[in-house]
């Protein structure tokens, strides 16, 4: 009887085209801004585009009533970056991008404020962090109307998209998120995203949210590479029917 060597074995490499991928969210709410509280069951306006579409959210049922806006600073406009960095090459099949604008005016003199449409621009970064492409960019109206006394609004916003975009390993993910606001006259007011925040009014116990980005990943054939490569496993590797410009790998 011949004495089975787990060495003369041969691993065939395949890519498993029937695999779901991988959901991954990444919060927005890691930021360490200041945060200026409201009372949620106190809002005077509560906004939220395409109100219909389903979404698996990250959700907590909770009754908490106050919750805080992260803001730059009294008339500040909000603009931040969020960076990802990627530790595979993957495609991103599908980005869901949902979070909470908050607007607080907590003194008010003379004109109009409000936060009217906000930018969001999607890049692929290099290592050093110099911008190698921009994957999207959109414009979305938020619908908030002008404030014109002490008052608190939010208008939930949503950014998707289904067009495959791949990033490789080592690069960043940034994601920019602007405000385009209205800001005249004499008001002490804070804007920004809310970490957390409802879907509904009022103080009744109802689900909670948590601002962020869900992507939906599959693998690159290219993140195997260091692996195929490695001088540990190369010769353990069967490349049978492999072939490359005429060059049959199997009889090498």
């Amino acid at each position: 009887m011949a004495i089975y060597n787990s060495l003369d074995t041969l691993t065939k490499p395949v890519y498993d085209i029937s695999n779901y991928g991988e959901d991954l969210f990444l919060p927005l709410t890691t930021d360490t801004l200041a945060l200026q509280s409201i009372t949620w069951s106190a809002l005077d306006e509560l906004l939220q585009e395409e109100s219909t579409d389903l979404e698996g959210y990250s959700r907590l049922v909770s009754d908490i009533d106050t919750l805080g806006i992260l803001n730059q600073g009294d008339g500040v406009r909000y603009n931040r970056s969020f960076d990802f960095l990627t530790d595979m090459s993957a495609f991103t099949y599908k980005f869901n991008l949902t979070f909470a604008v908050g607007l607080s005016v907590t003194a008010y003199t003379s004109g109009a404020h409000s936060v009217d449409s906000v930018k969001v621009t999607f890049l692929e970064l290099l290592p050093d962090k110099s911008v190698k492409r921009t994957i999207a960019s959109a414009l979305h109206d938020t619908g908030m109307s002008d404030i014109g006394a002490v008052e608190d609004k939010v208008a939930i916003m949503h950014f998707e998209g289904n067009n495959p975009f791949k990033i490789t390993q080592g690069n960043y993910l940034r994601i920019t998120i602007e405000f385009n606001s209205t800001d005249t006259g004499t008001a002490t007011s804070f804007e920004g995203i809310m970490p957390y925040f409802y879907f509904q009014a009022g103080s009744l116990a109802k689900t909670m949210c948590e601002s962020g980005i869900q992507l939906h990943l599959h693998p690159a054939l290219s993140h195997a590479f260091p692996i195929f490569r490695d001088e540990n496993i190369v010769n353990q590797i069967d490349f049978d029917g492999v072939s490359k410009d005429g060059f049959d790998r199997s009889h090498s």
